[in-house]
């Protein structure tokens, strides 16, 4: 494609050249958190180009790597901010670590450093998972290592964002993954999502394993994206062809090297995290190997699409 890794501006593009390449897109993977919305608020630009592209034949897909709610609260969030949308377009995080949970067999229990949204995709799958409610470092830290009681039926450790992590949190993860049975999964590598109008980053997975593999000195599976395995069974259905596949995200650490990691194209649109600056400082690295998170296509906001496509 002659626009691969060209961060190519669309709104200097022609709208006939537009049109004629979203002609050639079958199906969009839209990311959440900076793309549809900002935190509560729906971004309009957004849910008019989703609910447009939806409206002229294209399949959407919302994939996201935030587990803190299962697909069930994302299509709730959804479909209240006005995305028209159903359960079996929305691909998370939470679900991966379940299906590669699931398509391994597995029979122990997880213990889980993490939100609701991964507890209950493994639910659904019936794989048993728990947490430790936040616990006081009101002993010593070797005094609270020593005595700390582990679950021996416990065959992995799953970490995604967690809003009570803590060092004793972080002492108990590390006892159970000095076993080297105990798989190390990780949903999603996100820093952050930021917020409000001074952009405060909200803590993401990514910080969170990053402390458990610096104290475990493991290094975690990590099953959302950038890993093509979140995109497993659609495409073995058939019903994503990456080729004709674009990936919209705001994030190029994740949504940009996932279209990577797919083979689809990718937009990176100025409405989160990445800016054009991230872009800049990857091609003037002179690191070759970094230029694949550099976008096929940018926008500021999806606006233009909607506009081309009225």
């Amino acid at each position: 494609m002659m626009f691969k890794h060209s961060c190519t501006h669309l709104t200097t593009l022609t709208k006939q050249r537009v049109l004629q390449w979203l002609g050639t897109i079958e199906t969009v993977l839209f990311d959440a958190d900076g793309v549809l919305w900002d935190n509560d608020k729906p971004i309009a630009s957004a849910v008019n180009a989703f609910n447009t592209l939806r409206a002229a034949g294209k399949r959407n897909y919302i994939v996201t790597n935030n587990t803190t709610v299962s697909c069930d609260g994302i299509l709730k969030k959804a479909i209240s901010l006005g995305l028209e949308t159903d359960k079996d377009h929305i691909i998370s995080a939470s679900l991966s670590v379940a299906d590669y949970l699931a398509n391994k067999k597995f029979q122990k229990k997880v213990f889980l450093v993490g939100e609701s949204g991964i507890s209950e995709e493994l639910a659904n799958l019936d794989i048993c998972s728990f947490t430790v409610k936040p616990e006081p470092m009101n002993k010593s830290m070797k005094d609270f290592t020593l005595e700390l009681k582990l679950d021996p039926d416990v065959g992995a450790i799953v970490v995604g964002r967690d809003d009570n992590f803590n060092v004793p949190t972080l002492i108990r993860a590390n006892s159970y993954l000095q076993n080297r049975r105990i798989l190390f999964l990780g949903a999603g590598m996100d820093k952050g999502y930021p917020i409000g109008e001074n952009r405060r980053m909200v803590v993401g997975g990514g910080p969170i394993i990053a402390a458990i593999k610096t104290v475990s000195e493991r290094k975690p599976l990590i099953l959302g994206k950038p890993n093509p395995w979140m995109l497993r069974r659609p495409i073995s259905a058939g019903l994503i062809n990456p080729e004709t596949t674009l990936m919209i995200g705001d994030t190029i650490q994740t949504d940009i090297m996932f279209a990577y990691n797919t083979g689809c194209q990718s937009l990176l649109v100025g409405t989160g995290v990445s800016s054009l600056k991230d872009v800049a400082k990857i091609r003037n690295s002179g690191n070759d190997k970094m230029m694949v998170m550099v976008p096929d296509f940018y926008l500021p906001n999806l606006e233009p699409i909607s506009e081309h496509l009225c």
